[in-house]
C-alpha cells in the first residue's frame, strides 16, 4: 500500500499536469474561441496526448468551464486577506479595499485576453455558464455586502441599506473598469482610478 507520503506527491504531480493541460486549454481558447477548439489542439498545446487530457477533464466543456472557473476564483482570491483579517476603522477599510483592487487589477491587466475570452465565449456555450458569467458581479456584491455589514455593526460606516449601497458600489466600480478598459481614459493611470472610486464610495462629494 502506498505510504502517505507517496500518495501526496502523486496527487501534487497529478495537480500540477492538470494545471497544465487548464494553462493550454486556456491559450487555445484565446486564439481560437471555444466552438473552433478541438481537443487534439489543447492535447497538443500542453504537448501530451489526447489520452491525458481525458484523464483530466471528461470533454472540452469541462476544460472551459475549470478555466472560467480558476480564473474567477483567483480575482476573489485578492480579497481573501481582507476577509480573513476585518478591518478595525474607516481608514484600514478604505486602505485594505484600495490595495485589494489594485490586486485585481493587475490581475486582470496581465490576464486581458484571457478576462475578454472567458466573458465573450462563456454566455455562448450553454445556459449554466451564461449564468455564471451574470452572477459573476453578484459574487463582488455579496463580499462587498459583507464588507459593509462589518463595518456599520463595528460602528465605523453609517447605518445603510447595505445590500443596495454594494450594488451601488460595485455597479459604480465596474462601470469606471469598463470605460478604463476600453481605453476612454488614457490619461488615467489604474492607481488613481482605483482610488478615486474607493474615495467617492467612502467620502461622496462632501467637504467634511
Amino acid at each position: 500500500m502506498p505510504s502517505d507520503l507517496r500518495q501526496e506527491r502523486d496527487h501534487a504531480r497529478t495537480e500540477r499536469r492538470r494545471q497544465a493541460v487548464l494553462d493550454a486549454a486556456g491559450r487555445v481558447f484565446v486564439r481560437q474561441g471555444y466552438h473552433r477548439t478541438l481537443i487534439s489542439d489543447i492535447a497538443a498545446e500542453a504537448g501530451v496526448g489526447q489520452g491525458t487530457f481525458y484523464r483530466h477533464f471528461p470533454d472540452k466543456r469541462a476544460a472551459f468551464e475549470a478555466v472560467f472557473d480558476r480564473f474567477v476564483e483567483s480575482l476573489f482570491a485578492e480579497f481573501a486577506g481582507m476577509s480573513a483579517n476585518l478591518p478595525h476603522d474607516a481608514r484600514e477599510y478604505r486602505d485594505s479595499s484600495v490595495e485589494a483592487l489594485v490586486r485585481m487589477a493587475q490581475a486582470l491587466e496581465r490576464n486581458q485576453d484571457l478576462a475578454k475570452m472567458l466573458m465573450r465565449e462563456a454566455p455562448a456555450v450553454d445556459r449554466v455558464l451564461e449564468e455564471k458569467v451574470a452572477s459573476f458581479q453578484d459574487g463582488f456584491i455579496l463580499l462587498a455586502k459583507t464588507f459593509l455589514d462589518h463595518a456599520t455593526a463595528e460602528g465605523f460606516a453609517r447605518p445603510c441599506d447595505t445590500t443596495l449601497v454594494a450594488q451601488a458600489i460595485v455597479g459604480m466600480g465596474t462601470s469606471v473598469a469598463h470605460m478604463w478598459w476600453s481605453g476612454r481614459a488614457p490619461d488615467v493611470t489604474l492607481d488613481h482610478l482605483i482610488n478615486e472610486v474607493v474615495d467617492f464610495a467612502f467620502f461622496g462629494i462632501s467637504t467634511r
